[in-house]
């Protein structure tokens, strides 16, 4: 497996995450990592952080896990959207 991990580069794998968020819109790092059984939590992770940086997804922490968001589907308090 691991050598099968060298082949794919962490844009791949960005790339296949933001796809799958943004196919679900709502998601948690449970079910993403469960996507994604050959990727360490650590490449999601940062690809995550990546996509967020890029306004793409958010990030929530919740009690016992994160939730994923489509950056579109949040709901802002003030009415406007991005």
């Amino acid at each position: 497996m691991a050598g099968h991990m060298a082949s794919v580069s962490m844009r791949d794998i960005e790339y296949a995450v933001y796809r799958l968020v943004a196919q679900h819109r709502l998601l948690t790092f449970t079910v993403l990592s469960s996507a994604f059984p050959q990727c360490r939590w650590q490449a999601l992770f940062q690809a995550l952080h990546d996509l967020q940086e890029k306004g793409l997804v958010a990030l929530v922490p919740l009690p016992w896990d994160y939730e994923i968001r489509a950056e579109d589907a949040i709901a802002r308090t003030d009415g406007r959207t991005r």
